[in-house]
């Protein structure tokens, strides 16, 4: 081989080099810029799955309350029929208390 075929073949070595060097590093920056990418849709997943965290423990005391209050709802339905009992029973009491009284001749 003549120096001037030696000297373009190491000519032709090197750019192929350095073309896949620029490839290369071509390729680094797409994938450091698909990964920033992944990380920061990685970063808005991880805020959406906080919101909604946070989301499904207020719907959790929500529901809580709502049962709290049905049961205190309930709980006072009953107090309420209780009164309403005593109530009877007392109208009774007083009824008989009158009755005897105004058959022994007193008032109420």
């Amino acid at each position: 081989m003549q120096p001037f075929e030696k000297l373009t073949n190491r000519l032709n070595e090197a750019l192929e080099k350095i073309e896949i060097s620029l490839e290369t590093e071509l390729e680094n920056r797409e994938n450091d810029n698909s990964l920033e990418a992944l990380i920061s849709e990685n970063e808005g997943l991880k805020r959406q799955v906080d919101s909604l965290k946070a989301e499904l423990e207020n719907s959790s005391k929500d529901r809580e309350a709502h049962s709290n209050i049905e049961g205190l709802s309930a709980e006072l339905s009953n107090l309420k029929e209780e009164r309403e009992q005593e109530k009877k029973e007392l109208q009774s009491l007083y009824d008989q208390l009158s009755a005897a009284l105004a058959a022994s001749g007193e008032t109420v």
